[in-house]
């Protein structure tokens, strides 16, 4: 299978090239700012979970939800969501409560020590990147600016 311009992406599925060196060069410095591992890593050790159990935590932190819901929200299978919340439930983060209009369902919630760990991952990610202290006032308007433009569906929608 060929690729346009030659990338792929972490999955290895192909990409579609940026119309331009520059456009790709801006994306990648995006990519690395969204994605940034190090940060990642610090909310892992300040919580003493997977970055991808802290992302279960957040989840059911910001709405309570079912087995299933969380599994649909993180993109895993019912199976996989019940390790993530038995984990969660072994830390005391999490517990399982009847669902208020169906007895067949649990909803995993978060405790109040589950959701003060939430809360400190949230603003450990939340921080802003030290570069960005740099940039004018203008800079950062016309920063938010091409980000909204980029954001907006090419539809329309």
């Amino acid at each position: 299978m060929t690729t346009t311009g030659g990338r792929r992406s972490a999955g290895g599925s192909p990409q579609v090239a940026p119309t331009s060196e520059t456009a790709w060069r801006a994306w990648s410095t995006m990519c690395d700012l969204v994605l940034d591992n190090e940060r990642r890593r610090e909310v892992s050790d300040a919580i003493g979970l997977s970055f991808g159990r802290v992302k279960a935590l957040r989840r059911i932190a910001r709405h309570p939800m079912t087995m299933g819901e969380l599994a649909i929200k993180l993109g895993i299978d019912a199976p996989y969501a019940t390790l993530v919340v038995d984990e969660l439930e072994r830390q005391g983060l999490v517990e399982r409560r009847p669902h208020p209009t169906d007895r067949r369902v649990k909803l995993v919630t978060a405790t109040p020590r589950g959701a003060k760990e939430a809360q400190r991952a949230q603003d450990i990610l939340n921080r802003l990147p030290v570069g960005m202290e740099a940039l004018s006032g203008a800079e950062l308007e016309t920063l938010a600016t091409i980000l909204a433009k980029i954001r907006l569906p090419a539809s329309g929608d």
